[in-house]
C-alpha cells in the first residue's frame, strides 16, 4: 500500500502493537488515498492465507489449561483487534479456558499503556488491592511495560516476538525460556 518497508528488526519490534498503529508507521493511509479499514482487511486476509505457518505451542497451552483447572481466573489481553482475535482463537483451541479477552478495540490506550490489563482485572473481579498478586505473561517489551504500569507481576517468555536479552532489560518479575519454566514460576 505504501511502497516502503522497514528492516526486519524494526518490523519485528512492531509486534505487540495494534495493527492500526503498525499501519501508520509506514504512512498515513489518507495521504495515499487509502482507507485504513481497507488496509486492515487486506492485512488480515494476507495473514489468514498463511495460517499454516503458525506454530501452536501445545506445552504452553497446557500451562494455561492447568491454571484454569486449578481455578485461577484467566484473561487474555492482546494488541490484536476483535477480528484478528476471532480468527486466531479457534486455531488455538483456548477460548473455553479464558474468562475474559481484551483486544485493542476495547480500550482507548493499548499496550504499553496499562488500560487493557486494568480492564481485564476489573472483568475478573480482581481489586486494585489484589492486583499485585496477578501475573501477566507476555513476549514483548510492550507487554512488560503495560504490566509494570498496572503494578502487577510480569513473566517474560522468550519464545515469542522479542529476544530474551531485550525482555530482560525490562526487568520482568521472572523470565521463562520454556513452558516448564513458566509452569514452575506460576504454580
Amino acid at each position: 500500500f505504501f511502497e516502503r518497508s522497514l528492516p526486519y528488526e524494526e518490523r519485528r519490534a512492531l509486534i505487540g502493537t495494534p495493527l492500526r498503529k503498525q499501519i501508520r508507521v509506514f504512512g498515513e493511509p489518507e495521504a495515499f488515498g487509502l482507507q485504513e479499514d481497507t488496509i486492515i482487511r487486506e492485512f488480515i486476509a494476507f495473514y489468514e492465507r498463511r495460517g499454516e505457518r503458525e506454530v501452536i505451542l501445545h506445552d504452553v497451552i497446557a500451562v494455561l489449561i492447568e491454571g484454569k483447572q486449578r481455578g485461577i481466573p484467566t484473561g487474555l489481553v492482546t494488541s490484536k483487534n476483535r477480528e484478528e482475535l476471532a480468527n486466531t482463537l479457534p486455531r488455538l483451541g483456548i477460548a473455553s479456558f479464558i474468562d475474559t479477552a481484551i483486544t485493542a478495540d476495547d480500550i482507548a490506550h493499548p499496550k504499553p499503556a496499562p488500560d487493557g490489563l486494568l480492564l481485564a482485572l476489573d472483568r475478573l473481579a480482581i481489586s486494585s488491592r489484589d492486583a499485585p498478586e496477578a501475573v501477566y505473561i507476555g513476549d514483548t517489551v510492550h507487554d512488560m511495560r503495560a504490566a509494570k504500569s498496572a503494578e502487577i507481576r510480569r513473566i517474560a517468555v522468550t519464545w515469542g516476538a522479542t529476544p530474551g536479552h531485550l525482555l530482560a532489560l525490562e526487568q520482568p518479575t521472572h523470565l521463562a525460556s520454556t513452558a516448564a519454566e513458566l509452569r514452575s514460576q506460576l504454580f
